[in-house]
């Protein structure tokens, strides 16, 4: 699914872009092939890095809207569409 961002705001199109950027890096697995959780060190790492991520605007300091509730949301979600794809590439696989 490609999305086309209409707004022409540069403070929310970086915001987007950067959100974007950590979720794309997200392991759906842990090293040893376990299920991704809250306690592992590369999910803490995504969502210090999500809370990070600021609204930056000319005038005016740079609210951070991203709190660890949503955080860690964000990730479950990524973690889950990552999970869903590989099921479907694996149905398809087996239906050649």
């Amino acid at each position: 699914m490609k999305i086309e961002i209409k707004s022409k705001s540069p403070a929310f199109k970086k915001f987007v872009e950067q959100v974007d950027n950590i979720l794309s890096k997200t392991q759906h697995l842990t090293i040893d092939g376990g299920q991704m959780d809250p306690s592992n060190h590369h999910f803490e790492e995504q969502r210090q890095r999500l809370q990070k991520v600021a609204l930056e605007f000319e005038l005016g300091h740079p609210p951070h809207i991203i709190n660890s509730f949503v955080a860690t949301d964000l990730i479950y979600d990524e973690i889950k569409a990552i999970e869903d794809e590989e099921d479907i590439k694996a149905i398809e696989a087996a239906n050649v």
